[in-house]
């Protein structure tokens, strides 16, 4: 999808609109890489366009009791693949299962500001007359999409636009009094951060479906937050735990008297209906009296600083646990290459 940049040699339109409801405001931007249906969405893929420097508005839908916006933050660093479980917005979106991780842009935020006077719907339904010109002033000297952060009808008063991340023109900042409690600094000029379309419409396409997750902060967050809720449990229990993750293949080991039980443990942030297991983990969860936890549907934030904040899951417990044949799918293999019939080169 191409991105039309029509604010790319303006350093004054710097600011962005980031519409939603979560609880983590100002971590991070972050949104999946296409639609619900495998196509790439305009509002998730401006996290791409956003430079380093650039503000981004923070519009909550329910935090003031109305929407309204509540804080800003500053673009860090970005844009980077991860994945994200993505609830999907309207009627239609509400009544569907969440689908588990798929992939996602992810943008570092930082130096979250809650402002001291939060700036409500109202007041942009107060100013409709002048966010209308200036719509109407960008339309006549900018071609393509604007990413317009509000929408107008002659139904209804002035409202947020549908989508999750749109752009904010400076001239909306100039018209709302409210918001001349926003930085107006321009932005330095940096090169540019954003993949080429061509190479986001790839990476979506060859990631979708993905199963792991590729930010290594993210895994080991999750992974620890399942191993240690599986040593609060046996440790509850009776048992004397250690977390033996690091030097064996499985990852808790507990013993009550004379018996020692060993535990495999997989954290997951989706809904997990299968688990990757290592040769080695195979082979010695026969050999061993083994029980399998499974932690997933771990809920994660990515806070300022850039650490990961995991709580909640869904346990289940699989005890005297020995991996049955038929439920084992090979997903790689270990190739040995022949001793002869290869052409040789110079490096």
């Amino acid at each position: 999808m191409g991105i039309n940049e029509w604010w790319r040699e303006d350093p004054a339109e710097r600011f962005w609109m980031e519409i939603t409801d979560r609880s983590d405001l100002g971590a991070d931007l972050h949104a999946p890489q296409v639609d619900d249906a495998g196509r790439e969405y305009w509002s998730y893929a401006l996290v791409t366009a956003v430079q380093p420097g650039d503000l981004i508005l923070h519009w909550h839908k329910s935090l003031l009791g109305a929407p309204g916006i509540v804080g800003y933050s500053t673009a860090a660093e970005g844009p980077e693949e991860d994945e994200i479980v993505w609830a999907s917005q309207g009627s239609y979106g509400r009544g569907r299962p969440l689908a588990g991780p798929e992939p996602s842009w992810r943008y570092a935020l930082t130096g979250y500001t809650a402002l001291a006077r939060p700036v409500t719907q109202d007041a942009f339904r107060g100013v409709e007359g002048k966010l209308r010109k200036v719509k109407e002033k960008l339309k006549a000297h900018h071609r393509g999409s604007l990413y317009f952060p509000f929408a107008f009808s002659d139904k209804r008063p002035v409202r947020a636009a549908q989508g999750y991340l749109v752009k904010l023109p400076a001239a909306v900042v100039a018209a709302v009094p409210d918001l001349r409690q926003i930085p107006r600094a321009e932005r330095r000029q940096v090169p540019r951060q954003r993949p080429a379309p061509s190479e986001l419409a790839v990476a979506a396409r060859e990631r979708r479906g993905a199963g792991y997750l590729r930010d290594e902060v993210v895994r080991l967050a999750i992974e620890r937050h399942a191993v240690d809720w599986v040593l609060r449990h046996y440790s509850a229990q009776g048992y004397d735990v250690k977390d033996v993750g690091g030097t064996k293949s499985y990852d808790v080991h507990a013993t009550a008297g004379q018996r020692e039980l060993h535990v495999e443990v997989k954290g997951s942030s989706g809904d997990a209906d299968a688990v990757e297991l290592t040769f080695n983990e195979v082979e010695h969860a026969a050999a061993a009296d083994t029980h399998l936890v499974v932690v997933d549907l771990i809920d994660w934030r990515r806070l300022p600083d850039g650490t990961v904040e995991t709580s909640g899951g869904r346990v289940r417990v699989w005890e005297s646990w020995t991996p049955a044949e038929a439920s084992l799918k090979p997903t790689r293999y270990r190739y040995q290459l022949p001793k002869s019939g290869a052409r040789r080169y110079s490096g």
